[in-house]
């Protein structure tokens, strides 16, 4: 008899679409093909995880990764999306809120994005985001179980995460496969993230009025 998978509390991935934009923007689709095989290889984790008998401890509410963390490399494609999607599609009350805190927000502050204890800008949160997830149980107040407890974090596919970041290279320059391949070794990609905490959120702000 077939052994019984356990159901998994992470959605089944769907790529992100926004065609009208996606048509107009060049870069946009590549983003959200990165960020689908980022889901993809996050889903497949967890129930590889899960089927070995470790419980998601993330969910819904828990916020605790958005107000430790203080090194969250993001790209520059993943930074014109969060500047896209706040500016373009973000027409609700989010949008005063993410302003405000954008315009006073301090290297000691937790991320600028975070809105009551959930991410405001959830669909187009960087790769680094999309990737953290803890097992077995719910973070302590300050706790970073990356360094107090490594084996409860989610440790990214490479195959997923290897396609994620690749899809970001045509971007920079790099279409071809070897070429590409070969920036992957070298991790040329990640010489080009900044730190969240480090960016001049302040720019965005104005661009929001």
């Amino acid at each position: 008899m077939a052994k019984k998978t356990k159901k998994i509390p992470y959605p089944k991935p769907k790529r992100l679409s926004f065609p009208d934009d996606e048509v107009k923007i060049e870069w946009l689709s590549m983003l959200l093909d990165a960020y689908f095989n980022a889901d993809q290889g996050v889903f497949e984790g967890i129930r590889h995880r899960m089927n070995k008998g470790d419980r998601l401890a993330c969910a819904k509410g828990c916020s605790t990764c958005c107000t430790t963390h203080i090194t969250i490399p993001v790209y520059p494609m993943e930074l014109m999306g969060i500047y896209w999607y706040v500016i373009e599609q973000m027409n609700d009350e989010r949008h005063g809120v993410i302003q405000k805190q954008l315009q006073r927000v301090t290297m000691e502050d937790p991320c600028p994005f975070l809105i009551e204890g959930a991410c405001g800008i959830h669909l187009m949160r960087p790769m680094a985001c999309r990737h953290f997830n803890v097992f077995n149980r719910p973070c302590d107040i300050g706790e970073d179980p990356y360094f107090t407890r490594r084996d409860d974090v989610l440790t990214p596919l490479k195959k997923f995460k290897d396609k994620a970041l690749s899809a970001m290279l045509p971007f920079h320059g790099i279409k071809q496969k070897a070429k590409q391949k070969e920036a992957m070794k070298q991790g040329l990609i990640h010489d080009l993230a900044q730190n969240l905490q480090e960016i001049e959120w302040g720019k965005l702000a104005e661009r929001m009025e």
